[in-house]
């Protein structure tokens, strides 16, 4: 039987399962201006990028590419943009309002002061909010949804409880007609041909390969020598990896064991065919994780054995971790736990159903412990400096 979530239907068909105000500040010398407007207002969530001005070429399309992104994922009911002009504003918000969503400006010029602009901002959040609270969650079919897989603070038992059980959980949506994201292009190096050979067509497993090439030479004009080599890092280390293979290997096997559909750009969402794609990002998860958000996911799995308590703002991010220790040290960081795979005889599958079953309930409005707590950041790749 075909299994549902209770989302919040969207104008072209999409589903969310979160209704928040998306507070998006489009300059970063508007971040502490966008970042108050959202402390005010509850139902309201922050977005910022550490850039913004002077960015060219591909930094610049990558970059409204993303804030657009982010804003038109279908967890976001309506969008405040602030910015310190009208034309900066308008670069974000033009495409947003082209979709038919709400979308609000605060123009920091225009309006005249500091305090104005977070007055003037705070009002248009919360109609904004009001607005967004009169829609309700009805039921949908899990086809409707898209789940990015991520991982960090990757250690030993990655490879052989977290990742692979995740894994399973990937595989119990796309049986169902969802969509799976795998991103993190340096930690596939030493598996893409592994990946390759799940492609459904030659061009799309060259592409992978070739996302994997770009990644090496971009790699190296910014100074890394072998990026191959400075992976796995300081902590991955010491958590018992030994090579970027070996922590590739054990990487790749949260995005499951169905045919590989498309491999897309940073913050691109997926044509509309369902199944399993992969998105070239950094491996930082901050970056890789905006990456998943801007192409459309509405929920994140992250394994971490060591522990990462990073999250997205627009994405809810499940933690995991398949390291009973971890598990031990900081029970309230994970919302899942599958370390019994290592410490008490938990079999993959039933690890994989434990996730996919939290991954239902928070699709129909549980909380995670990083929503809760609001620990979350958007971060946008960039590819070079500013000018």
């Amino acid at each position: 039987m075909t299994r549902e979530f209770a989302g919040y239907l969207r104008k072209d068909g999409r589903a969310g399962i979160r209704n928040e105000v998306a507070v998006i500040s489009a300059i970063d010398s508007l971040n502490p201006v966008a970042a108050k407007i959202a402390d005010l207002v509850r139902g309201s969530v922050l977005v910022t990028d550490l850039f913004g001005r002077k960015m060219g070429g591909k930094n610049h399309a990558i970059r409204i590419r993303s804030l657009t992104g982010m804003a038109m994922n279908p967890n976001v009911g309506a969008v405040l943009v602030v910015s310190l002009h009208m034309p900066s504003a308008l670069s974000v918000a033009g495409p947003i309002a082209e979709s038919g969503k709400d979308v609000e400006i605060v123009a920091f010029q225009d309006v005249g002061s500091t305090l104005k602009a977070i007055e003037q901002g705070a009002r248009l959040a919360v109609k904004l909010v009001k607005a967004c609270s009169t829609q309700r969650r009805q039921a949908v079919p899990l086809a409707c949804l898209t789940l990015g897989v991520e991982c960090g603070g990757s250690d030993f038992s990655s490879g052989i409880s977290g990742n692979p059980a995740i894994g399973r959980a990937a595989d119990l949506l796309l049986d169902q007609g969802g969509t799976v994201i795998l991103s993190e292009t340096p930690e596939i190096m030493g598996a893409e041909h592994i990946l390759a050979r799940r492609a459904v067509s030659r061009e799309v497993g060259d592409k992978l390969l070739q996302c994997v090439r770009e990644m090496e030479m971009l790699a190296k004009a910014t100074g890394f020598e072998d990026v191959r080599a400075s992976n796995p890092s300081a902590d991955n280390r010491k958590g018992g990896l030994s090579t970027l293979a070996e922590k590739s290997l054990g990487a790749v096997l949260k995005a499951g064991s169905k045919p590989l559909q498309g491999v897309l750009d940073f913050a691109e969402r997926p044509p509309g065919v369902p199944g399993f794609y992969f998105m070239t990002t950094p491996a930082p998860a901050c970056e890789s994780m905006t990456g998943l958000a801007a192409g459309g996911a509405q929920v994140i799995v992250f394994n971490t054995g060591l522990g990462n308590p990073i999250a997205n703002p627009i994405a809810p991010t499940i933690k995991v971790t398949g390291n009973p220790f971890t598990y031990a040290q900081c029970p309230d960081d994970f919302d899942v736990s599958v370390s019994d795979i290592i410490s008490g005889g938990m079999t993959l599958e039933a690890g994989g159903e434990r996730i996919f079953r939290e991954m239902l309930d928070v699709a129909s409005g549980k909380k995670t412990y990083s929503e809760i707590l609001g620990i979350t950041q958007s971060t946008i790749q960039v590819l070079g400096p500013s000018v």
